[in-house]
């Protein structure tokens, strides 16, 4: 009796150790959503780094939100840091990876505002913020503040 009780603990126990990792993932995407409106109003007011202003007029909207998400699908690609604290898994140099990525292909909308580097960071902020927050380095939980 003892016996079946005891594996049926350790059952139970397996089998949430197995769902805990994507519940934990669906989770992060559930808190993270998708915001087009968002990403689209960040590129008119943060569009042109040389100005205060917002741009004056976009490209269209379904090219900017193809080119968002061919950001987010390399995204998508790149492996998950974790616990992972080298510096080729932090924000500037996953970025600096991707603008690499995509100098050999050209903007649908040439060479206007907005630039490369804006549309990148508003599709990570915006488009699929759960990816970078999955890929993302984090303080190991044990581990003392670093200095």
């Amino acid at each position: 009796m003892r016996m079946r009780m005891r594996m049926r603990i350790a059952l139970v126990l397996a089998v949430l150790g197995v769902l805990a990792g994507p519940v934990a993932v669906l989770g992060v995407h559930a808190l993270h959503p998708r915001d087009e409106d968002g990403y689209l109003a960040y590129l008119k007011q943060y569009g042109d780094p040389h100005s205060y202003d917002p741009v004056p007029v976009l490209p269209p909207a379904g090219d900017l939100i193809a080119e968002g998400d061919a950001a987010c699908s390399w995204m998508r690609e790149q492996p998950y840091a974790l616990w992972r604290a080298d510096s080729q898994y932090h924000f500037q140099a996953v970025f600096g990876r991707y603008l690499r990525h995509a100098a050999d292909r050209p903007l649908s909308w040439g060479g206007a505002i907005p630039k490369q580097e804006q549309v990148t960071a508003a599709a990570w902020a915006y488009l699929c913020p759960a990816d970078w927050e999955l890929r993302e380095p984090r303080r190991r939980p044990f581990a003392p503040p670093s200095d």
